[in-house]
């Protein structure tokens, strides 16, 4: 049996997963009533969506992600056990080439040391965890 905490972090964001469709949808220049159309809904489904007002049934995000061009991963990507790589080609990649050789120097830095503080400290844990 689940505990609250664990099936609670198996929930999905739907305000999240709305807020993206809705990014989508505008980037592809369609009107919430031209989405609705093609996925067979009204538009004021696709507003309660994209407004995190109500959930999306599994069926009608497939048919969003194909009419948007987008994998459904790109719209649940943020929940736990989404591949990470997802994430960093929609959302870190695009930013890190906005960035001049010197900036990029420093976020390699700062990966480089936010790594090994996350390993000294995961060394740590386990070493306070067997005593």
């Amino acid at each position: 049996m689940l505990t609250t905490a664990e099936m609670e972090q198996c929930s999905l964001d739907t305000a999240l997963i709305g807020k993206r469709i809705k990014q989508a949808r505008k980037a592809k220049h369609q009107t919430q009533e031209h989405l609705a159309g093609l996925c067979d809904c009204t538009p004021t489904h696709i507003c309660n969506i994209e407004n995190g007002k109500i959930g999306i049934s599994l069926e009608l995000l497939f048919k969003i992600s194909i009419i948007l061009g987008k994998s459904m991963d790109y719209f649940v990507m943020d929940h736990p056990g989404v591949n990470p790589a997802i994430k960093i080609n929609a959302e870190i990649a695009p930013k890190l080439t906005q960035c001049d050789s010197q900036m990029l120097d420093m976020v390699d830095h700062f990966l480089d040391s936010l790594i090994s503080f996350r390993d000294d400290l995961s060394r740590r844990l386990s070493e306070t965890n067997r005593t």
